[in-house]
C-alpha cells in the first residue's frame, strides 16, 4: 500500500494526573484524513529542594498547560526525517507547525521529542526563539513510539532525565528582577557562561526560576532595579533533576505597626541589610515610624532598601544616624530635608526619581556615591544657587551617577514660590561642557558617570 498518511493531529490528550508509571488512558479523535492518537503522559514534577529551602518545598510545574509545546522528529525510510511542534490547548494538543508523515506499511521512529519552550525547529535544528534566553525554562527529552495500530503516536516523559538542576529565586510577587550569574551552564546548552545577566519577572507566588547546572562556587546576584536583595554562592555542585530554593524574600510592610515590628525583628536578628516592601502611598505617617524604630540603632550599619513607595515625605528619613546606604528603586519624589543630616551615610541609589526639593541632601560627611533618575524638577532655597546639598563644601568627594538621557539643568529664581529651581534645558547633560568639567546643578563633584 502506498497511501501517505499526513498527520494533522488536531487530536484530544488524556493528561494523566496519576504516578509516572501509571497506565495512560487513549483518546481518540476523527481528522480530515485518518483517526489519531496523540496520548501524552503527565507532566515530570522535580524532585524535594535539596538546601536553603523556603516555607513549604515548591513543586513548580506539575501538569501541562494552555501554551505548553512539544516539538517531535520522525523519520521513515521512504519519506526521510520530519519535524513538528504541537500545542497544548487545554484540552488537546493541535499541530502548530510542520508535518509528520509516512507509509502506512512502513513503521516510523522518533528519534527526539522535546519539552524544551525556549526552542524551535528550524532547518532541523533546535534553535532559541526571538527574545528567549537559554535557562529560563525547561530543555526534556522524552520518548516518542507509534501505537501498535500504527494509528496514533504516544508521547511520555516518565523516564526523562533532567541533566540540570532548577534554582527557585523566591522574591516579591509580580516584579521584574534581575539576577546575575558567574560559571553557570544553562539548560539546553552546553557552555558554561560567565557572568551571565536574566532579566525575570515572578510569578503571583513570588517565584522566579532558572534551570541548568550551578558549579562549586557559582555566585548569585539578585536586585530588583539597583537594590540588591540575595547574594549566594554554590559550596558544591547541584545535582540534577534537584530544586534548590534562593531567599530574596522582602518584608512587606504596610501599616506603621507592620513597620515598627519588621525593623524591630531584623535589628534583634542583627540584619545588617533591611528590605521593606511598602505601600506605594506611604506618607508621614509611616516614614514617622521608621524614624522611631531605628532611633535606638547607635551603629552606622543598616543598609536600608524600600521597595513600592513612591514618595520620601520632607524630613521623612532624616537624621537617621544608623545608615549606611539607602536604595530607592521605586520612588520618585525626595521631599524638602528628607534624607538630611544621616550623617554616616555613604551612598543613596534613586534611579527613578525625577524631583527633588531643597536640602534633601544636606549635612553629609560621609557620602561618596549617589545614583539618580532622569530629574526635571530640583527645588533650592531662596537666597541659594544650589538645590539638594546645603553647599558644595562635601560634593567634590562625591561619584555622581545620572541616566544617559539626562538633559543639562538651568536654575532660576521663581518669585512665585521664592525658590530657585532648576529646569532641563533640552541639551544632553553628557555633551555638555558641564560634564567635561564634572558640574551638575552648580555643583562641583568627584565624578560624573551615565549609570545605564
Amino acid at each position: 500500500m502506498k497511501k501517505i498518511f499526513q498527520y494533522i493531529m488536531l487530536a484530544v490528550v488524556t493528561i494523566v494526573m496519576a504516578s509516572c508509571t501509571s497506565d495512560i488512558e487513549e483518546t481518540t479523535a476523527t481528522t480530515g484524513k485518518s483517526n489519531v492518537q496523540l496520548v501524552v503522559g503527565e507532566f515530570p514534577a522535580f524532585g524535594d529542594s535539596q538546601t536553603r529551602a523556603i516555607g513549604t518545598p515548591d513543586e513548580g510545574k506539575t501538569s501541562w498547560a494552555e501554551g505548553d509545546e512539544l516539538l517531535l522528529e520522525m523519520t521513515s525510510k521512504t519519506l526521510g526525517t520530519k519535524y513538528a511542534a504541537f500545542t497544548y490547548n487545554g484540552s488537546s494538543w493541535e499541530l502548530t507547525s510542520g508535518e509528520l508523515s509516512y507509509k502506512e506499511d512502513e513503521v516510523p521512529t522518533f528519534p527526539h521529542v522535546y519539552y524544551a519552550p525556549n526552542y524551535k525547529w528550524e532547518a532541523g535544528k533546535l534553535v532559541l526563539k526571538e527574545g528567549k534566553a537559554a535557562g529560563t525554562d525547561e530543555y526534556i527529552e522524552g520518548k516518542a513510539n507509534i501505537t501498535p495500530n500504527g494509528q496514533g503516536i504516544t508521547v511520555e516523559f516518565a523516564k526523562a532525565t533532567r541533566n540540570y538542576s532548577r534554582l527557585r529565586i523566591a522574591t516579591m510577587p509580580n516584579k521584574p528582577i534581575t539576577v546575575t550569574i558567574d560559571r553557570y551552564t544553562p539548560a539546553g546548552s552546553s557552555d558554561m557562561k560567565w557572568d551571565q545577566n536574566y532579566a525575570l519577572t515572578s510569578d503571583e507566588k513570588g517565584n522566579a526560576y532558572l534551570y541548568g547546572t550551578f558549579v562549586t562556587n557559582s555566585l548569585f546576584t539578585v536586585k530588583y532595579e539597583e537594590a540588591p536583595l540575595a547574594t549566594y554562592k554554590f559550596s558544591q555542585e547541584s545535582k540534577n533533576a534537584k530544586s534548590y530554593a534562593l531567599d530574596a524574600t522582602v518584608i512587606s510592610a504596610n501599616s506603621a505597626e507592620e513597620i515598627k515590628s519588621a525593623i524591630k525583628q531584623e535589628v534583634a536578628n542583627s540584619k545588617t541589610a533591611i528590605i521593606l516592601n511598602l505601600a506605594s502611598d506611604a506618607g508621614d505617617n509611616e516614614f514617622k515610624t521608621i524614624r522611631e524604630a531605628f532611633k535606638n540603632v547607635q551603629d552606622a550599619t543598616i543598609d536600608l532598601t524600600l521597595i513600592g513607595c513612591k514618595e520620601i515625605p520632607a524630613d521623612g528619613l532624616k537624621e537617621l544616624n544608623a545608615l549606611k546606604s539607602i536604595f530607592l528603586p521605586d520612588v520618585t519624589k525626595i521631599g524638602m530635608n528628607a534624607l538630611s543630616r544621616c550623617v554616616y551615610l555613604e551612598e543613596i541609589c534613586a534611579p527613578n526619581v525625577s524631583t527633588i526639593d531643597e536640602r534633601a541632601f544636606a549635612g553629609f560627611i560621609m557620602l561618596e556615591k549617589v545614583t539618580l533618575g532622569e530629574l526635571t524638577d530640583v527645588r533650592g532655597e531662596a537666597n541659594s544657587g544650589g538645590g539638594i546639598f546645603d553647599d558644595d563644601n562635601w560634593t567634590p568627594y562625591i561619584d555622581l551617577y545620572l541616566p544617559k538621557n539626562q538633559e543639562v539643568m538651568k536654575g532660576e529664581f521663581d518669585e512665585n514660590s521664592n525658590q530657585y529651581i532648576w529646569k532641563p534645558t533640552g541639551e544632553k547633560y553628557f555633551a555638555s561642557p558641564d560634564y567635561d568639567n564634572g558640574i551638575f546643578l552648580g555643583y562641583q563633584f568627584n565624578s560624573v558617570k551615565s549609570w545605564e
